[in-house]
């Protein structure tokens, strides 16, 4: 007996959404509010043909938020066998939910190889506002606990009954970051690579790279792509025009960070005052940080260079 999907069109509640983009792909989000009221929750794609499903991302790992996607599964695809849970990085957003996901549903979490530390390391952010933290905890308690079935690298095939999908490595949000392309409808599922609603955070080494970022976002361009299908926010249904718009950015970010410290704009924390005048609390670390991979970039190309004494860029 194949899946019988009991509504195919799309829901909505005050706790989840959920959107089809294709008869084989299913979009579910919770409303799970992480850092800033409005910031979009993360993705949990469902990719099913008859029986088979494999879930690109677990979503997050608290009670609610589990539930919310375990009680969609079971009440609107009777059946199902989830085979995978395939993760795009290692990110508590993204992967805390798969320990329970694979203990319910008996599926296999894969993730590149490159993520295994970071993956069994919790994370700390000083700059989580008070009525997140003791959820985000949660999420990191959840996440070290992420059986991992396989470390995966580059080209790696995951076949299940009549879905096809690759692993694309695609470095930069984090050093081990993968997209995976479903070639049976163009669809790629980008993590946090590529966002459906604006620039992601990139980290300076050794946590991310800026530089590698920019080499992932022109080797999917060379992808013939239909839809996009992000970690966070709405589907992209013009991906070279967004993959475009996302290099420029960066390169434009560069320009003007040259240009600041030719300004005068020397210290870190001067080129975050001069760049995010009006920064909203929970997103300072992240934007510093992603201003250090800029610079980080600069440096290797050699258009800046720091006074180690005195902490300052100049331009070379």
């Amino acid at each position: 007996m194949g899946v019988i999907l009991k509504k195919k069109s799309n829901l909505y509640s005050d706790k989840y959404i959920v959107k089809h983009l294709t008869t084989s792909v299913i979009q579910h989000t919770v409303k799970n509010f992480q850092f800033i009221k409005g910031f979009p929750a993360s993705n949990t794609w469902i990719v099913h043909s008859n029986n088979d499903a494999i879930l690109v991302d677990s979503g997050f790992g608290d009670r609610t938020s589990f539930l919310s996607l375990k009680n969609y599964i079971n009440n609107y695809l009777p059946n199902i066998n989830i085979h995978y849970v395939l993760l795009t990085h290692n990110h508590s957003d993204h992967s805390s939910g798969s320990r329970q996901l694979s203990e319910i549903f008996n599926a296999k979490v894969l993730i590149h190889k490159q993520e295994k530390k970071m993956l069994k390391t919790r994370s700390e952010s000083d700059d989580t506002p008070a009525r997140y933290r003791k959820k985000r905890q949660k999420w990191e308690d959840e996440k070290v606990q992420t059986p991992i079935s396989k470390y995966i690298k580059h080209g790696h095939q995951i076949k299940v009954g009549n879905l096809n999908i690759e692993a694309l490595h695609t470095p930069g949000h984090t050093l081990g970051s993968i997209c995976y392309l479903f070639r049976n409808e163009k669809v790629l599922f980008s993590g946090d690579t590529i966002l459906g609603y604006d620039t992601v955070s990139i980290s300076a080494p050794p946590n991310g790279d800026m530089n590698l970022y920019l080499k992932s976002l022109k080797k999917l361009n060379r992808y013939k792509l239909k839809y996009i299908a992000p970690g966070h926010g709405n589907v992209i249904t013009n991906p070279k025009q967004k993959i475009n718009r996302l290099i420029l950015h960066r390169l434009n970010r560069e320009k003007q960070i040259i240009d600041l410290i030719d300004q005068g704009h020397k210290l870190d924390s001067d080129l975050l005052n001069a760049i995010y005048p009006n920064l909203q609390k929970g997103l300072k670390n992240s934007a510093l940080n992603q201003i250090r991979s800029h610079l980080y970039r600069l440096k290797e190309l050699n258009k800046v260079k720091l006074k180690i004494d005195q902490d300052k860029w100049k331009v070379i």
